[in-house]
């Protein structure tokens, strides 16, 4: 029988890391001004889950116009505010114990739309990388993603936080589980997608869906 494989989403999956993301949009383009540097930060929200260097591409393009910067310098300043950031974070206790009991009971992935090097940089430095059997970032999506890791039959999860995790799953047939937090309460209140609030429930939830396969 092949394992049970789990996708894990990263930024406000793994870690809540969501939210200094969010405020690093808003880091790099208030040189430009408020107005466009929280117009740029919602734009990142409406679109978590994707690779930033497409959000600066759109953020270029449509709301700082005729200002000219390349993408280098914004990354610069990006992960300036948000990496060391992200590093002093802490994972939940009651998902380090998941990971912990079970990487070598099922097949744990990443997919997320940070930059490959710098996810990998992140995971190694927390020293988490261990417990995943495969680690995804841009500029390859999701959907490229989870087609990688679906090449062998498996049961298989997808646990994300945002519309194109949710988007990703559907593409691809893959179940979903939504990982609920304070960034993304609101908009996904009515859905009728099954939802992660904690990780105490983590392996019942996981238990629900297979059994249904």
């Amino acid at each position: 029988m092949k394992k049970i494989k789990i996708i894990f989403d990263f930024d406000g999956v793994i870690l809540k890391s969501h939210t200094i993301k969010a405020r690093a949009f808003y880091e790099t383009f208030k040189m430009f001004g408020k107005r466009k540097a929280i117009k740029a930060q919602q734009y990142h929200l409406s679109k978590a889950g994707i690779s930033r260097f497409k959000k600066f591409n759109y953020i270029k393009k449509n709301i700082l116009r005729n200002v000219k910067i390349k993408n280098k310098e914004l990354n610069i300043i990006f992960r300036k505010y948000s990496l060391k950031r992200i590093l002093k974070m802490k994972i939940d206790k009651r998902l380090l114990h998941f990971l912990q009991i079970y990487h070598k009971k099922m097949e744990f992935y990443i997919s997320t739309g940070s930059p490959q090097r710098e996810i990998n940089e992140i995971l190694k430095k927390k020293k988490l990388h261990h417990y995943f059997r495969g680690i995804y970032g841009s500029p390859s999506n999701k959907v490229e993603h989870i087609k990688k890791i679906k090449k062998t039959t498996a049961k298989i999860i997808f646990i994300g936080d945002s519309q194109d995790d949710i988007f990703a799953a559907k593409k691809t047939n893959t179940n979903f589980l939504l990982r609920i937090h304070t960034q993304n309460r609101n908009q996904f209140h009515n859905t009728n997608i099954k939802k992660l609030y904690n990780y105490s429930n983590l392996m019942s939830k996981i238990n629900n869906i297979i059994k249904n396969y």
